[in-house]
Parts: structure tokens; C-alpha cells; sequence
């Protein structure tokens, strides 16, 4: 029973960082229907860039507090400079045009900071033992982090003006233009809040699952499968379905082989396609995967 215990615990730890990563694909198809390929390149840069900050000796956490404007930064110049040019902007052509931005950030940091896998020193906290479940205070970072940013993006999304007015762009356009909100405006914004959500996911998971040119690779398309789970426009779902997408791989390294654990995201995948292709939120949403 402990063994169980402790792997579902390990894999909600993992699943905060997937459901960290969703967010970000959920915050910009939300508003302007474009599926981000680079989402998670955001997370590795995020991760690379801190830790470098941290060898040049400023403090821990006040280069996380500096990494995560950095990358929201990124996102935006990759929005004003990549994105906002195209007229014509579908699902398709964004992901065809979001994975040439991804290839070129992978290239950038792998000519920076080379091939090998890093990790930023852990959070301050203790280690414990609960009810013969090994706790990381590092864990217990990522899934309180992760819980005050997922509600933090809900709130403001959900309940205020702004953000209703930002989701009323891709739902309304004319509406949204006729009533004086500026699409331009709010994709930018949807891109800085999912560079946020992305940056976040990169520095609280360093410590345990590290930062490598290669890394946001795995967790753009495992972070994309859980926010397919919310049809690409449910923030509540994105985030439960990366929570449960953490869970069933770690059971399936557990109880299984390790070679399983990446398998698990695309059965679920295929699954939610073929299944539900809308999503599993409650309500229709009239958007399919």
C-alpha cells in the first residue's frame, strides 16, 4: 500500500508540471485558436536561464524571480515578431509555425548551454517521511505553486473583465472588436501569461526532473495531451488531466517498465481523440481537438 502511495504522490507532483505547461496551450487557443508547439521550450529556457543565474552566484530565489519576466518576454517577442505578421492564422499554420520557433529555441540552447542536463538546486524545506510516503519539500513547491497559479489563471480568465474580454476574442471576434477589445492585445497577453505558466513549470521542476535543451520537447507534447483532455479551452481540466496524466505514469514506470511512462501520454491521446474529441469538460465547448 505504501508503494502506491508513493506513486501516486511522486506522479501528482510530476502531473502539477504537465498541468503547469497545459495552462499556457489553454491561456492562447483560448483567445486566438492557435496551438502553441513552443510551449514547452518555454519551461526548458526558464530552467536553463536560472540555473545559470544561480552558478554566477545571485541567489536562488530572486533569479527565479528574474527567469520568469525573462521568459514572459521571450513569449511576447515570439507573438510581436512570429505570430502577429500572418493574416491568415489557423490551427494548422500555427502549429506548423510554432514548431519552426520551437526548433530554433531548442537549437539556441543547445549552442548555449550545451547537450547536458542540469538541475537548479532545490527550493528551501526539509525532506519528511508521512504515513511511509517520502515527501520532497521540492514537491510540495511544485503542487502549491501549481495550485496558486492554476487558480490564480482561472480567476482572472473567469471572473474579471479582462479576461472575459480576452476569451470573447476568439468566441466573438466582431463582437469583440465592434465593442473596442484589440485581438492584437489579447493574443499578446495570452502569449505572456502562457510564457508565465511555462516559466513557472520549468523552475519548480528543475530540482527534481532537470532542465535540458531537449526536456521541453517531453513536456509541450505531455502538456498538450492534458490540456487536450479540457478540449483546449477548460484551464480546470487541463490541469486535473495533467495531474491524472503524472499519476498513470508513474504507476506504469512502477508497476510496469520505465520504457512505459512516455507511452502512457499518447494512449491518452489516442484515447481522448477517438473517444471525446471535444474534451472531457462538463459542457460543450464546440471546439474539437
Amino acid at each position: 500500500m505504501s508503494d502506491l502511495l508513493q506513486l501516486v504522490w511522486s506522479g501528482l507532483a510530476l502531473g502539477a508540471v504537465y498541468g503547469l505547461v497545459a495552462l499556457g496551450f489553454v491561456a492562447i487557443f483560448s483567445v486566438r485558436e492557435i496551438v502553441n508547439l513552443a510551449q514547452g521550450e518555454y519551461a526548458s529556457l526558464a530552467g536553463l536561464s536560472a540555473i545559470s543565474a544561480v552558478a554566477a552566484g545571485v541567489p536562488l530565489l530572486f533569479a527565479v524571480v528574474v527567469v520568469v519576466p525573462f521568459v514572459v518576454a521571450v513569449s511576447v517577442a515570439v507573438e510581436r515578431v512570429a505570430v502577429r505578421p500572418v493574416r491568415h492564422m489557423t490551427p494548422l499554420v500555427s502549429i506548423i509555425l510554432t514548431l519552426g520557433i520551437s526548433t530554433a529555441l531548442k537549437a539556441a540552447m543547445l549552442l548555449f548551454w550545451g547537450p547536458e542536463a542540469k538541475a537548479l538546486p532545490a527550493f528551501p524545506g526539509k525532506d519528511f517521511v508521512f504515513a511511509g510516503v517520502s515527501v520532497r519539500s521540492q514537491e510540495l513547491w511544485i503542487l502549491g505553486v501549481a495550485a496558486v497559479v492554476s487558480y490564480a489563471v482561472v480567476a482572472f480568465y473567469e471572473h474579471t473583465t479582462a479576461g472575459k474580454a480576452l476569451r470573447a476574442c476568439a468566441e466573438q471576434p466582431i463582437a469583440a472588436r465592434l465593442l473596442g477589445i484589440s485581438p492584437r492585445t489579447a493574443t499578446m497577453v495570452a502569449f505572456a501569461i502562457a510564457g508565465f505558466t511555462g516559466a513557472v513549470a520549468g523552475v519548480v521542476g528543475s530540482p527534481i526532473y532537470l532542465s535540458s535543451w531537449s526536456s521541453g520537447l517531453t513536456l509541450g507534447l505531455k502538456g498538450f495531451v492534458a490540456a487536450t483532455l479540457g478540449g483546449l479551452v477548460s484551464f480546470r481540466v487541463a490541469m486535473l488531466g495533467g495531474l491524472l496524466l503524472g499519476v498513470l505514469e508513474s504507476l506504469a514506470a512502477g508497476y510496469g517498465a520505465t520504457g512505459y511512462r512516455d507511452a502512457v501520454a499518447f494512449v491518452v491521446l489516442l484515447l481522448v481523440l477517438l473517444v471525446r474529441p471535444q474534451g472531457l469538460a462538463l459542457k460543450a465547448t464546440g471546439v474539437r481537438v
